[in-house]
């Protein structure tokens, strides 16, 4: 009897523990959901894609090229990018996330090794094909996903710090990048790069899960009355691709990410305007450096309002203050004033939050149960859109040698992304009411 006894006292104990620390890490995981998808998003979509720009001279002496065949890299890992975004949607419902990952991040890590050793321009356009594809396993399009699936509340403050992470990625990583770049060379950097791919990544895949119901846990936020009658079938269901296409709210949330794709890569030609214009190439450097600063401001407010005031309220907001970017710079340019192109850096960084975080709470609140197959198809649209974002911009500059003309082009892509929002909110309350 008192074997028994002792056996019994045993299990319960045995019980309490498993439920401790099934309710620790109900609490706990998914905000390590959160850190590891930054991360994966950073080591392989950030790092070879915004902070390439630091590898291109060096390349385009190393491989003894032109700049301009150089970067076709980015329109190539844009369009590798792209490809692949549809069938990724449909694998992570398929096949386990952290095997996709995990081989992602092993054929990235030994793409990374061999990227030191190229010596012909073809060999870069092969890996950038190859690193596009292991990006699109762990890019901005999955952690969206993912995120979606994890939180049931709180989703807007999650989609932010995904990007805060990267945000605090790209700032240590530009300073460290640069020194490692000038003194130990390219090629050496990319192998440090390979190792901190491979050391970082692994844990990370193991951590990223498609959904909590993969892990016997529930979503953060579940039990709140708002979803207590919201099952996972609902949260993934969908009413067909080809409705989804066709259907209103996918049309103005891909002329908002149009919109906003458009607008926010106009940063990348600061440097090109400001010496244009007489302000000199440090003033360009600066406007990007202050864009980086700000950003660990700006990010968490981002994050507080837009969770604290949903994004039908908040969205509008950052929007119109993000639109000022280009009236200041219209006005640096008229007056010749450097102190405006710098204010200007502020607004220019707000339209990056909206390109990021933005962009998935406002895809998530109008495509709503169609988030995933929805948000997948506008990305791999305008990944292919992006890839020419610079040179279109480019362009209307070389047509009419006047910078004001490309910043009217900017408030007039602002208004048209200021209208999606008014049309999609309000679309979004008619069929709310009609419930």
């Amino acid at each position: 009897m008192k074997l028994i006894f002792l056996f019994l006292k045993q299990y319960v104990v045995m019980l309490i523990g498993k439920k401790t620390r099934k309710s620790k890490l109900q609490k706990v995981y998914p905000w390590l959901i959160i850190i590891a998808s930054g991360l994966l998003m950073s080591l392989l979509e950030y790092t070879y894609t915004l902070l390439f720009s630091l590898f291109l001279n060096p390349l385009v002496r190393s491989l003894n090229s032109r700049m301009s065949i150089v970067s076709l890299y980015y329109t190539l890992i844009s369009f590798s990018i792209a490809a692949m975004l549809p069938l990724i949607n449909r694998a992570i419902d398929c096949i386990s996330l952290s095997k996709i990952t995990m081989i992602a991040v092993i054929i990235g890590t030994i793409s990374i090794w061999v990227f030191a050793q190229i010596r012909q321009v073809w060999e870069l356009y092969l890996l950038a094909i190859i690193v596009g594809i292991c990006s699109s396993t762990c890019g901005t399009v999955v952690q969206g996903i993912v995120l979606n699936n994890w939180f049931m509340t709180r989703k807007n403050l999650a989609f932010t710090m995904g990007s805060f992470v990267s945000t605090i990625y790209l700032l240590i990583m530009t300073p460290v990048l640069t020194f490692l770049i000038s003194t130990f060379g390219w090629r050496h950097t990319m192998q440090v790069l390979s190792c901190l791919t491979i050391l970082i990544g692994i844990p990370c895949a193991l951590i990223i899960k498609t959904s909590p119901e993969n892990m016997g846990l529930k979503p953060y936020g579940f039990g709140v009355k708002e979803f207590e009658n919201e099952s996972v079938e609902d949260r993934r269901k969908s009413i067909g691709l080809k409705k989804v296409l066709l259907s209103q709210p996918f049309m103005l949330t891909l002329v908002f990410f149009v919109a906003i794709t458009f607008a926010s890569n106009m940063s990348q030609l600061f440097p090109t305007y400001a010496a244009k214009v007489g302000f000199g190439a440090q003033t360009g450097g600066l406007m990007e450096t202050i864009m980086t600063g700000v950003d660990i401001l700006i990010t968490p407010l981002f994050a507080v309002t837009t969770e604290k005031f949903g994004g039908k309220k908040a969205l509008p907001l950052w929007t119109f203050f993000g639109m000022l970017t280009f009236p200041l710079l219209i006005e640096a340019t008229l007056r010749h004033k450097v102190f405006f192109a710098l204010v200007s850096s502020i607004g220019a960084d707000i339209l990056t939050d909206i390109y990021g975080p933005g962009e998935q709470i406002f895809a998530k609140d109008i495509l709503g149960e169609n988030f995933a197959v929805g948000y997948s198809c506008i990305n791999s649209i305008t990944y292919l859109i992006g890839a020419f974002a610079v040179p279109v911009v480019s362009l209307i500059y070389e047509y009419f040698l006047d910078w004001n003309i490309v910043f009217v082009f900017g408030i007039l892509l602002l208004t048209i992304m200021l209208m999606m929002l008014a049309l999609g909110y309000h679309k979004l309350r008619d069929a709310e009411c009609n419930i």
